[in-house]
């Protein structure tokens, strides 16, 4: 986003004293360059800070210039015994060798009543979506920011059948201005006349609203769906063929088109598959085995050429459970069963354990990466939450 946004906005007087010769201009984009958690100190230094650092298009713009850095940040959800639940964001730090921790752990003040049990389905633009369940059957569900320890609690869709199964998507629809959430729900023990119906609902942060734009045309899988070039992505089944697709919903004109399969079989099996991503590329992980899986990725968005394949084995000692996110061009980090992370090189095929301080239990529910923003989830829901 261009500085020219901000040609109406006013530096405080005390910048302006201290630093007479530097250009307004240039100011606001040091600020903007400043890592999310540096802007959210300097707004603590006099009220016209806090107004320009808190301004939509300033949190806008300081988004567009970190998007695309590599993501550091994931958000972990621990269970323990008995039954309950914490949220902890560990951050990632270094991916060499030496003796030094590669990240820490820092838990999370937010949601701090018993929870029975906490699942991470979705992240964009820094928020993360959360379903917490609390002793029943229907879960809650928060939007927050992990960074700046905002959320917002809202209820799950009416629409809905108790017994439904359902799966989730989070992301954001540019033409509005608006973030979405969506639910996939699923009666198996419908009449099989019916053909499965699948319903799409989807909740506008804006409207505060749930409301039902038709059907899934195929048999949704349980795995939440991921965000990518403005779509959500989904594996589900062909009610023509029983095949495996990609399905992607657009976010702005809520429609769905199917993507191109990669170069593999693509059809049903025990073995679990789940879409990731990694780069800022689409990926779908094929777990082969308890200690294999083979990870292809879509360089080039909607392009079947453009699909290419790395795979990971590691020691029978342990068990993969998928890939995480990326620390530069050819680390991956991966969650493994029962121990904490690995990082694996893609160039020289080596592994090791990462060392994350502050990690002790080994029970996890759920990991999702993202990145550091200012995006508010309070911003939007001000005045439908005011109703």
């Amino acid at each position: 986003m261009s500085l020219k946004y901000f040609h109406q906005t006013e530096m405080p007087l005390a910048a302006a004293d201290s630093a007479p010769d530097i250009p307004q201009e240039l100011i606001i984009d040091i600020l903007l360059r400043l890592p999310t958690k540096s802007v959210g100190k300097c707004r603590c230094v006099s009220k016209p800070w806090r107004s320009l650092l808190s301004d939509p298009l300033f949190i806008k713009a300081h988004l567009s210039l970190h998007l695309h850095h590599p993501q550091k940040h994931i958000l972990i959800s621990i269970s323990r015994s008995p039954p309950s639940s914490n949220l902890s964001v560990v951050t990632f730090t270094t991916t060499s060798g030496s003796s030094n921790n590669d990240g820490f752990l820092e838990k999370l003040t937010l949601l701090q009543n018993q929870l029975i049990f906490a699942q991470i389905v979705g992240s964009c633009n820094g928020l993360v979506l959360v379903l917490t369940f609390e002793g029943s059957d229907t879960p809650t569900m928060y939007l927050m920011n992990p960074t700046t320890r905002e959320l917002v609690k809202f209820q799950h869709s009416p629409l809905v059948w108790d017994d439904a199964d359902t799966s989730y998507g989070f992301g954001y629809d540019s033409s509005s201005d608006d973030y979405k959430i969506v639910m996939l729900s699923h009666d198996w023990l419908a009449d099989k006349t019916e053909g499965y119906p699948a319903f799409v609902d989807v909740f506008s942060w804006r409207t505060g609203t749930w409301r039902r734009i038709g059907c899934f045309p195929y048999v949704p899988s349980s795995h939440s769906g991921v965000f990518l070039n403005g779509s959500t992505h989904w594996l589900a089944l062909s009610k023509v063929d029983g095949l495996c697709v990609i399905i992607a919903l657009d976010m702005s004109c809520e429609q769905f088109k199917q993507l191109p399969w990669p170069e593999t079989d693509n059809t049903p099996r025990k073995r679990s598959r789940k879409l990731v991503v990694l780069g800022g590329c689409l990926g779908m992980v094929a777990v082969q085995s308890r200690h294999h899986m083979d990870v292809w990725m879509m360089k080039e968005y909607g392009v079947r050429e453009s699909w290419t394949k790395f795979s990971v084995t590691i020691p029978k000692k342990a068990s993969v459970w998928g890939p995480i996110c990326l620390l530069g061009v050819d680390d991956v980090v991966l969650e493994m069963a029962g121990k904490n992370f690995v990082v694996h090189n893609l160039k020289e095929r080596t592994m090791r354990d990462m060392v994350i301080a502050g990690i002790q239990d080994k029970f996890r529910r759920g990991v999702m990466g993202f990145c550091e923003s200012l995006v508010s989830p309070t911003f939007y829901s001000q005045k439908w939450r005011a109703t």
